[in-house]
């Protein structure tokens, strides 16, 4: 037998191998032995985090107050309200209450890090509010909408405004939440007003770039500045407003211009931002008003001068009076829009309208004149001699808002101002009331109640509607003697103008209109009125339970 003995080299290679072998298999025991050892104790994981999302009814918010609101929000409890984490809002200000683990949520919370105010930061989300907050490991993601609120008359917090369809229809409370682009409506009601407004659209008859004269003007003298619209007739709001009665708009009529102190009802100073071009009226139910930042729009308070027009127009209005078309107030999209800066505009420039419908809430004016204690002797008429065909020399037709109406030859006018008097009446405007020929008969203490109902209407823009003295009423009479044959000529009065500016009247024996005077020997149970006859008109004492008919007068001071 021959033995072989490797080389030392090799050897040394041969023990390397054993060794790591041996490694190899040691570390094979130890890992078994650790695998067996967890095979008999608890698993160390990592927790998992769920997101959960919500939707919060506008029937579940209950508001608390006009800048609260409160409502369930899911995860949470008066137990856990205490444990609730990273509560974040995308506007506003949100809390949990640890006694009943309702959300409160205030939506005009002021910002530290936003200029602009809470109330346009709200307006820009529009009113959508996104809350997330974490209930152990869950993380809740909330949405809904706070639409903005008001005290109603029970001292209660209430939605402030409704949307309403071009038919009239109330949107339901799921549109009344969303923006323009993915809902539709052309009025808006303001609740705590109950005025009913047209909202400008994108494009249409009531389109937010149209532009109108005042009222019934259509005249022009700046080829520049020149009114656009799409109405058939003239680009003036008289016709603006036909058009909306006649298309029953949002299912009403009697829309109109309104009055300054109705725009300020709407506006809000804590709306307007002019860096953003934020006009002071809510965006988020007026949003095509955003466009028309700093710019008018024309109210129906005519400026009444003595010769018509601004003879002192405010110094740098380029554009000023002019003494063909008379001037009328503006409402100006921006901060300031108090009274005092509100300087008239002539009625030919043109300018945005926004109509209004509901009861009219009238501007609070400081000139009116009370009863005329001045004589005012019945103007002579000789007999055989028509008044008729010269009444443009004494009395002037004005329209709805008490303009002098362009058109003096028109069948359609409001009421009619007397000039007979001027000389003796400085600054004194005097207006009739035109009437319904065929309106009832009203006892006296109906005719007093029948003056507030006209007043609370703002008829012709006056608020100072009553009935007449003695001395107004009988100065509508005229003075015709009458000739019986040589030296026997008689004084008599009649109604005047009935074939013209005053065809309204009813003329007949004893046909009698009440006014203000109480009879002289039965003061408590008669009152003065004037008889409108064909001749020999007089006044007599009548008791207060007769019927008998209306015509009431406005008397104001003219401004200088």
């Amino acid at each position: 037998m021959i033995l072989y003995y490797p080389p030392p080299h090799i050897t040394n290679k041969l023990k390397k191998m054993k060794k790591t072998a041996l490694s190899i298999a040691f570390m094979g025991i130890f890992i078994s032995a650790c695998n067996d050892s967890n095979s008999t104790s608890p698993q160390i994981t990592t927790p998992q985090i769920s997101t959960i999302t919500a939707h919060i009814k506008t029937s579940d918010i209950a508001p608390v107050s006009t800048t609260m609101v409160s409502f369930s929000a899911p995860g949470i409890t008066a137990s856990n309200a205490s444990k609730i984490t990273d509560i974040t809002a995308n506007f506003g200000d949100v809390s949990i209450d640890q006694t009943t683990g309702d959300m409160t949520f205030k939506p005009y919370a002021s910002s530290a890090t936003n200029v602009l105010s809470a109330e346009i930061i709200a307006a820009q989300h529009d009113y959508k509010f996104e809350i997330s907050y974490k209930v152990d490991n869950n993380i809740y993601q909330l949405d809904g909408s706070v639409l903005p609120l008001y005290n109603d008359k029970a001292n209660q917090p209430a939605v402030r405004f409704s949307k309403i369809s071009l038919d009239g229809t109330l949107l339901s409370p799921e549109d009344q939440a969303r923006p323009a682009n993915t809902s539709d409506w052309s009025c808006v009601t303001d609740n705590s007003s109950e005025l009913m407004w047209q909202a400008p659209q994108a494009n249409g008859t009531y389109a937010f770039n149209e532009t109108y004269y005042w009222g019934d003007r259509t005249i022009n003298n700046r080829d520049y500045s020149e009114a656009s619209c799409i109405l058939d007739g003239d680009c003036n709001t008289d016709n603006l407003v036909a058009e909306a009665d006649k298309q029953q708009l949002c299912g009403r009529s009697g829309w109109r211009l309104a009055t300054r102190t109705e725009w300020q009802t709407l506006l809000d100073k804590k709306l307007f931002d002019e860096d953003s071009k934020q006009s002071p009226v809510n965006n988020f139910y007026f949003p095509y008003l955003d466009s028309n930042y700093d710019e008018a729009y024309w109210t129906d308070s005519f400026t009444i001068y003595a010769n018509g027009h601004d003879n002192k127009p405010t110094a740098g209005d380029w554009q000023g009076s002019n003494a063909l078309v008379g001037d009328a107030h503006v409402m100006w999209m921006s901060e300031d829009f108090d009274f005092a800066n509100m300087p008239p505009r002539s009625t030919n420039e043109p300018h945005f309208a926004m109509l209004v419908n509901g009861t009219v809430i009238p501007d609070i004016k400081d000139n009116d004149v009370p009863e005329l204690s001045t004589q005012l002797t019945p103007q002579n008429i000789a007999e055989g001699v028509d008044e008729n065909l010269n009444w443009q020399s004494r009395f002037v037709k004005h329209g709805n808002s008490g303009q002098a109406l362009a058109d003096q030859d028109t069948a359609n006018w409001t009421c009619t101002s007397d000039l007979a008097y001027r000389s003796v009446l400085a600054n004194t405007q005097i207006l009739w009331q035109r009437i319904n020929k065929d309106a009832p008969l009203k006892d006296y203490a109906q005719a007093v109640e029948y003056a507030k109902q006209v007043n609370q209407t703002a008829l012709c823009g006056q608020t100072n509607w009553r009935l007449p003295t003695e001395n107004e009423l009988k100065s509508l009479l005229v003075n015709t003697p009458i000739s019986y044959g040589p030296g026997m000529v008689f004084p008599s009065q009649r109604a005047s103008y009935i074939t013209s500016v005053l065809d309204d009247t009813n003329v007949d024996y004893d046909s009698y209109y009440w006014t203000s005077i109480a009879d002289a020997y039965k003061p408590e149970t008669k009152q003065i009125a004037v008889a409108f006859q064909d001749s020999f008109s007089e006044s007599s004492g009548i008791a207060n339970t007769e019927l008998h008919h209306v015509r009431l007068i406005s008397t104001t001071r003219l401004q200088p």
